[in-house]
């Protein structure tokens, strides 16, 4: 059973306050998966909202090329994806796969949304740290084509 206190720590949740993390938990699943389990494809209908809990999560996009720098992994207790369940259309932009047996923190995206509607206190904060959270994996992902594209060496003319 995951606790308030344990989901104030998520980077998602940690502005809410005690009884709107009850609420979440409360419509929450727990779910152990195995390594190569994935979880949602790239275009699905974003349906449920994750936090890890113990173990590794690849995100990536699917590219002609299937070179593998536009991945991204979630491994970091607390860390959330999923994220487009929030954003419309509501449909996943990236693969989600486990590294590792995995253990995750489910929540129905239809629930949160409404909650975050009935309170618009917590679907501000809930929307302000997930601006956030899209900033910060934007610019790791510029850094990390920035990196591949100088390792590559220009073509000769």
């Amino acid at each position: 059973m995951i606790s308030t206190s344990w989901l104030k720590k998520s980077e998602l949740f940690e502005a809410l306050e005690e009884h709107q993390l009850n609420a979440l938990i409360s419509h929450a699943k727990i779910e152990s998966l195995p390594e190569g389990k994935t979880i949602f494809h790239e275009g699905e209908k974003a349906t449920h909202l994750y936090v890890l809990i113990e173990g590794a999560v690849d995100l990536s996009v699917a590219t002609q090329e299937q070179i593998g720098f536009m991945s991204s992994k979630i491994q970091k207790e607390g860390e959330t994806f999923g994220i487009p369940s929030l954003l419309e259309p509501f449909r996943y932009n990236v693969t989600a796969k486990c590294l590792f047996p995995s253990k995750l923190l489910i929540i129905r995206s239809d629930y949160l949304r409404e909650k975050m509607e009935e309170d618009p206190r917590m679907g501000l904060l809930i929307m302000r740290k997930l601006a956030s959270i899209y900033f910060h994996r934007l610019n790791d992902l510029r850094k990390g084509v920035i990196s591949f594209f100088k390792g590559v060496p220009p073509k000769k003319q």
